[in-house]
């Protein structure tokens, strides 16, 4: 793991009524780890020791090992051997999941166009145009850009239900393997750009085709990576 360093004070800071405290910590340092998996800052596979994480976050290992708890639940770690790692999913594990959410993120960027803020999308842009234009291309910004933008696709879809079933399926599909800087980075970036016009025009079709068009890509650059190997 990367060498320790303490987590930011103001996302783990307890709550002032010391009776929301064990519970406030917990419910933060879940997100915090959760984040952590997602974006792989913890890569897949990786040996997860609570005395490292507890110096790595600045926290005692009670509220830790609860936080794990709770996403050892989840499925996104697991005990192997004894030993709690990153779970990572296998290759027909990742195409089922792909096609779920194909079905589901197609219909849920349509039903967004024209609900995500100007101030949304503009911000997303912005972050983008500057990965694009960017001497050394910053895969883990680009990481973190895709989850934002789908999640704000499913949180102005208008159903609850299919935003949380998206979130879930994004989860576990993340483990299947660590991305990489695509071949093509403008590319990738550029087909999050063309959604997000596509997002802004408010016409539900346009917005339904490009979200498919992005997933059929994710699923071609993945197949052709594993072609190489």
């Amino acid at each position: 793991m990367n060498a320790p360093t303490p987590f930011p004070d103001d996302t783990l800071a307890p709550p002032d009524n010391p009776a929301e405290a064990a519970g406030g910590m917990v419910a933060r340092l879940h997100a915090r780890l959760h984040e952590m998996l997602l974006t792989h800052e913890i890569p897949l596979g990786t040996p997860l020791s609570e005395r490292q994480l507890s110096l790595r976050l600045g926290v005692s290992r009670t509220p830790l090992r609860e936080a794990l708890r709770r996403l050892e639940g989840e499925g996104l770690i697991q005990r192997h051997n004894g030993v709690l790692e990153v779970r990572r999913i296998t290759l027909e594990e990742f195409l089922e999941l792909l096609k779920i959410r194909r079905l589901l993120e197609v219909e849920a960027a349509g039903a967004a166009a024209g609900h995500i803020s100007d101030a949304t999308l503009d911000d997303l842009r912005a972050r983008l145009a500057a990965l694009l234009h960017a001497d050394t291309p910053d895969n883990h910004a680009r990481v973190l850009l895709d989850i934002e933008l789908h999640r704000a696709v499913c949180e102005a879809c208008g159903n609850r239900s299919m935003a949380e079933l998206i979130e879930q399926l994004r989860r576990k599909s993340m483990l299947f393997a660590t991305p990489p800087a695509p071949r093509h980075f403008p590319q990738v970036v550029a087909e999050h750009l063309a959604l997000l016009d596509a997002l802004a025009t408010g016409e539900p079709e346009p917005a339904r085709a490009t979200m498919a068009q992005h997933l059929d890509n994710v699923l071609d650059n993945i197949l052709s990576r594993l072609l190489r190997r």
